[in-house]
């Protein structure tokens, strides 16, 4: 399973300055298949500093849905130190 993009990223408008919350597509990579896969994720700063970041996959799946949440979340910590997301 590899993470290939995150396509139509939309940022929700939000009253708490601290959580970012976003809609977008994530084109996937299983067994040799590409996929889209709709899905919503928030970035939320602690008061430390420390930037949390929660996924929630929004379409049933036939395959281990955990290794595709980790991975997801290492894409969108990469694409938000990279300054990518809006």
């Amino acid at each position: 399973m590899k993470i290939l993009e995150l396509t139509d990223v939309s940022r929700k408008d939000t009253l708490i300055y601290y959580r970012r919350e976003f809609m977008a597509n994530a084109v996937i990579e299983v067994l040799s298949k590409s996929r889209t896969i709709p899905v919503e994720f928030i970035l939320e700063q602690s008061p430390l500093g420390k930037i949390d970041t929660k996924v929630n996959i929004k379409q049933d799946l036939d395959f281990p849905v955990l290794p595709l949440i980790s991975k997801l979340k290492h894409y969108i910590r990469d694409m938000d130190e990279r300054g990518v997301l809006p």
